[in-house]
């Protein structure tokens, strides 16, 4: 498996709770505690790797009755449009129950579209630094405890 920073933050050794591969990018989903959801996506978002953090978002909201996500889009460089409203709509469906989203993102296309999705949102977070999203993500962590 290759090294990733956020590695040190959750046990990445663990196979991801849910995958989805392309040759234009790859979703990597975990859920290491309650009510926490890990996201990271390398090269470009589509349509079928947004299909898959819906449906595990979407799930985790239920079970748990609220919902926190961190997404490592540091390595995205693009998105689908139908990804982008696909899962500002999920969010949307889930609005009362979500805690909020923290993003760590690089290019300026897929900034973008976290601030357009945002505008509807209003609990989307894009951090500065790896260091203030793997804070943000350890002090959940510590909050919300192991999974069970």
């Amino acid at each position: 498996m290759e090294q990733y920073p956020v590695h040190r933050m959750i046990d990445l050794t663990v196979q991801p709770l849910r995958s989805y591969s392309c040759q234009a990018g790859k979703v990597d989903i975990w859920c290491p505690a309650p009510a926490l959801m890990v996201t990271r996506v390398t090269g470009t978002l589509v349509t079928e790797g947004a299909t898959a953090i819906e449906e595990v978002m979407l799930r985790r909201a239920a079970e748990d009755g609220r919902l926190l996500v961190f997404n490592d889009w540091e390595q995205m460089n693009d998105y689908e449009q139908a990804a982008r409203t696909r899962l500002t709509e999920a969010s949307r469906s889930i609005l009362e129950t979500l805690d909020g989203g923290h993003f760590l993102l690089r290019s300026r296309v897929v900034v973008f579209g976290v601030q357009v999705a945002n505008a509807a949102l209003r609990k989307l977070a894009v951090h500065p630094s790896r260091a203030s999203f793997e804070r943000s993500l350890g002090d959940a962590l510590r909050e919300r405890g192991p999974a069970v």
